[in-house]
């Protein structure tokens, strides 16, 4: 029956198991991707997503894709949570 609601789920679009870090041990920027990781270099650099997209080449979803998953695994809800963490980081 579990497999069968899987299914189910996915089929309709809804992710099954949400996805997180890929170490339990990471924690903030750690647990970015290097695409993340750029993303959020970029939003601290005050470009918008259309911006991001045109720079890298990918759409402006996959950008908004990327950053629910930063907000996510930073533990912010905004942009300019994002650019203190990596304001942060920079500091010697």
């Amino acid at each position: 029956l579990r497999d069968a609601a899987r299914r189910e789920l996915r089929r309709l679009g809804a992710r099954v198991e949400p996805r997180g870090p890929a170490s339990g041990a990471d924690d903030g920027l750690a647990a970015l991707t290097p695409r993340e990781r750029e993303i959020s270099e970029l939003v601290t650099d005050r470009h918008t997503n259309a911006a991001i997209a045109a720079k890298l080449f990918l759409s402006e979803k996959t950008i908004e894709t990327h950053l629910r998953s930063v907000f996510r695994k930073l533990g912010v809800s905004s942009r300019v949570d994002v650019a203190r963490q990596v304001e942060a980081a920079r500091r010697p």
